[in-house]
């Protein structure tokens, strides 16, 4: 029998000692049995915020509900299912689906992912899940690939298990990232009983996954167990594109399904996001700039009179200012309104909305709570805290690529008209605010379409402006390093040359997990034009 020996993948080329060579048997060798320790490296994807399949909590999300809703809440891989629960069907229902029924407040409890247990690759739980055996759409396009990648000489020292985490985005980020680190410490776990050795993951992100991804590694811990993060179109600075969707629902063609699922008026997306930290923390932070480098992206222009927001903070400048979008017609008086406010209180809960004006029943619709915009400021607070802890921390080892050539809402612009007629103000992709001056005249702010403009104004992935999206870029990172390309913010990841970044950029890291472990002086990252993996 073979004398046998496991060395690390690591210590293939280094001289072995202690082998025994004799006395041999007559005419015989002395056989030796060397097996190589290798390492998994487990590739991580985390979704963007609606990429996750969402169910009521403490069901497996077939059926319905004692409220008649089904348990089953949010799957943007079905069409149908989206478009039965979704498409024309008015914010009552959106808000009773993801926050709950009208008398309760968030609760962070209400959702969890849908997923399969036990948790295996984690894929049922994020868009585009098709059971088994069927090709899948969205997310799974990349993921399969992944799966199916030829690393090769990577992949005779390292597997690369692929899994993907869904989370609730409807709740706290904080909370969502720490539900990654445990189950990135799930996933290791398993790559040490399956492969052997399994130290850290490498996470790759889509949109708001890399703000959770961040917060797994910078905020809960997970920082040592991750070899690296490759981000694709995070907006790490928020986006004006969730402001403007609030006022007038999602961009895009007036009957086009996806946004009429996601919400094509601004009652439609107010009632869910208004109403959940997740959906808020996706506003521009107080770190956030415009592609011009300004820290207002907010502008009420009244002929030549510009009026820029925020000055300073956009949590006091605009997002804690209350929207009052139509005052009393038989107000005169210079009303004063601020129209332009993030949130129209009577759109957080539209069962249960206050009248207009005064009238006797205002005290006991106060007391029964069925005014919420205390709650609101409750949501904003959480999404406030969450971005003045994580500001712009981001892992060590960090990869970035951003979209571009769309239009995105990078600076949101009113203009003031005077108004001879009154409409409403929440048309499809619209939104329109009534005040009246201080000359007694009426007047109405149109929120404006967002387009790109020649001086780089508004230009983006159609939801990330490129200031967000490479706040994180770093000079002098190694090939395929921080990376443009001309890619819509939803489907980035089913562009192959999205596809083949990614994937480059796992190698980069890699490369780095062989110079950390050969003890070599590389610096940082190994240089762009070396191929150490095939030693």
């Amino acid at each position: 029998m073979p004398d046998k020996r496991t060395i690390e993948w690591w210590e293939v080329d280094d001289i072995q000692t202690d082998l025994e060579t004799f006395p041999p048997p007559p005419d015989e060798d002395v056989e030796h049995l060397i097996q190589v320790q290798r390492e998994a490296i487990p590739l991580v994807f985390i979704p963007g915020i609606m990429g996750s399949r969402l169910r009521r909590t403490a069901t497996d999300g077939t059926g319905d509900g004692a409220d008649g809703l089904p348990n089953l809440r949010w799957d943007p891989g079905s069409t149908g299912f989206m478009a039965s629960n979704y498409l024309f069907r008015g914010p009552e229902r959106r808000r009773r689906m993801i926050v709950g029924p009208p008398e309760s407040d968030f609760d962070p409890q209400f959702l969890e992912v849908d997923n399969t247990e036990p948790y295996r690759n984690g894929f049922a739980g994020v868009m585009g899940y098709q059971g088994e055996g069927k090709d899948g759409t969205a997310y799974l396009k990349f993921l399969t690939r992944l799966q199916t990648n030829d690393w090769g000489p990577l992949a005779k020292l390292f597997e690369f298990p692929v899994y993907a985490i869904g989370y609730n985005w409807s709740d706290d980020p904080a909370n969502a990232g720490q539900w990654v680190a445990q189950k990135i410490a799930d996933i290791i776990d398993e790559g040490k009983k399956t492969v052997g050795r399994c130290e850290k993951v490498i996470l790759i992100t889509h949109s708001m996954g890399g703000i959770v991804g961040r917060a797994a590694s910078e905020l809960c811990g997970a920082q040592s167990s991750i070899l690296g993060i490759v981000h694709g179109v995070q907006p790490a600075t928020g986006s004006p594109a969730a402001y403007w969707r609030m006022k007038a629902g999602f961009e895009g063609g007036i009957i086009g399904l996806e946004q009429s699922v996601l919400g094509n008026s601004g009652p439609k997306v107010t009632c869910i996001l208004g109403n959940i930290p997740g959906g808020l923390a996706l506003l521009p932070t107080k770190n956030h700039l415009n592609n011009a480098k300004e820290k207002a992206w907010l502008n009420i222009r009244d002929g030549d009179a510009v009026i820029s927001k925020p000055e300073n903070d956009p949590y006091d400048d605009i997002y804690r200012i209350k929207a009052e979008v139509e005052p009393l017609d038989d107000e005169l008086a210079p009303s004063g309104n601020d129209y332009w406010g993030l949130v129209d209180p009577d759109l957080l809960n539209p069962e249960n909305t206050p009248p207009k004006g005064k009238n006797e029943n205002d005290a006991l619709d106060a007391a029964s709570g069925s005014f919420p915009w205390d709650q609101y400021l409750k949501m904003l607070a959480i999404a406030e805290s969450f971005h003045d802890k994580l500001q712009l921390q981001a892992h060590p080892t960090t990869l970035c690529l951003h979209g571009t050539s769309r239009d995105t809402a990078d600076v949101v612009e009113f203009h003031v008209e005077s108004r001879w007629i009154k409409r409403t103000s929440y048309p499809n992709q619209g939104f329109r605010g009534y005040f009246t001056d201080s000359a007694g005249n009426k007047k109405i702010g149109v929120l404006q379409d967002t387009k790109r403009q020649s001086d780089g104004t508004n230009d983006g992935d159609g939801t990330v402006p490129v200031s967000s999206s490479t706040v994180l870029d770093a000079p002098g990172r190694p090939a395929p390093g921080d990376e443009s390309v001309g890619v819509d913010h939803q489907p980035a990841y089913e562009n192959g040359a999205v596809q083949d970044w990614a994937i480059r950029a796992i190698t980069t890291i890699c490369k780095l997990r062989y110079y950390e472990k050969r003890s070599l002086e590389k610096g940082d990252f190994p240089p762009p034009d070396s191929d150490a993996a095939t030693a």
